[in-house]
């Protein structure tokens, strides 16, 4: 496939650079939607889809957003995020280019196969290859809501989501699809803070390869020729338990970044420095995965089950649901 790399870890190295030039995109599309247009897809307001008026007609590199009807998010490298009404979050594909509509296709394929449940976020409906539309949670995602708080979690409420996040992982798989990016943040959080598994655009499903990998922190070492696999996303899976219980991701120290980095994003000097920091860092973690070498879990509530990810002892998650529920009680 066009988007599989055969390092993984370049995407945190695309991520860096995107990252470091899509914010002040960001705030010149926000300033030309208050204005009334963007450039970049369409999105189609002709009166005859009035009874849609978020309608979608895919135009290379231009994007039509009605003055106060959609809130952009985010730029991504292959799609753009809106907020509509508050209540909808629609990723469109950045330009008509297969590369950048396949995402979105693959994760519309994803939801028509997972349906509706309630570890899975609601996709309210869906486009062949131009829209995603998936319901808006203003608790946003756990990576997030955790952050500064994991110190005055309620145990009780952590041990909730833990659990939900293994039976998110165990549905997928169940329907024969591999997520392929694990990770905390791509869990969100309800109105009644209860965990749903989201952001499916590089997930894998049968007769089709991921379209990308985890990145170095939750990534099993292994052919990266070869496709993904549950235990490829089991593993990641326990680093994704590893967040939830700690509020960092495994080796997040190897990560040194330098403050001022942000201050001098469109200076070519501090974006290569900080990749090659991250290539280190990356490379690193690998090794250490590699070598069995793991972050200490010793004392975690669940850390038979991380360890069990990490390890491969852990074989389904099925497996690690049901050792979860026997620690519940």
């Amino acid at each position: 496939m066009m988007l599989k790399l055969i390092r993984p870890f370049m995407w945190r190295i695309w991520s860096t650079v995107w990252n470091l030039i899509a914010l002040p995109i960001s705030v010149a599309s926000q300033f030309w939607l208050w204005l009334g247009r963007v450039e970049g897809p369409s999105i189609d307001t002709n009166t005859s889809t009035s009874s849609n008026p978020f309608h979608i007609t895919v135009e290379e590199h231009r994007i039509t957003v009605p003055p106060g009807n959609g809130k952009l998010l985010k730029i991504g490298i292959f799609a753009e995020v809106y907020l509509k009404d508050d209540a909808i979050v629609r990723k469109v594909p950045r330009s008509n280019t297969h590369e950048d509509s396949q995402p979105i296709l693959r994760e519309a394929m994803i939801y028509s196969i997972l349906g509706k449940d309630p570890r899975i976020a609601e996709c309210l409906s869906l486009g062949q290859t131009d829209f995603v539309d998936t319901k808006y949670y203003s608790n946003g995602d756990l990576a997030a809501f955790i952050s500064d708080q994991i110190d005055k979690l309620d145990f009780d409420l952590q041990r909730k989501w833990f659990r939900q996040i293994i039976e998110a992982v165990n549905i997928i798989h169940k329907h024969g699809v591999i997520h392929s990016d694990l990770a905390l943040r791509q869990f969100f959080l309800d109105d009644d803070l209860n965990a749903r598994l989201g952001d499916f655009n590089s997930a894998q499903y049968p007769g089709h390869v991921a379209l990308g990998y985890e990145e170095a922190s939750h990534c099993l070492p292994r052919d990266y020729e070869a496709p993904n696999s549950v235990t490829s996303d089991l593993f990641a899976l326990g680093s994704t338990l590893y967040e939830l219980s700690t509020g960092k991701t495994p080796y997040s120290e190897l990560y040194q970044t330098n403050s001022q980095d942000h201050l001098h994003s469109g200076d070519h000097s501090v974006i290569r420095a900080r990749i090659q920091r991250e290539q280190q860092a990356d490379q690193e973690i690998e090794n250490r995965y590699r070598n069995q070498k793991f972050p200490d879990v010793n004392g975690l509530w669940g850390e038979s089950i991380i360890l069990g990810c990490w390890k491969g002892t852990i074989t389904t998650a099925e497996e690690a649901l049901n050792i979860c529920v026997e620690l519940e009680n």
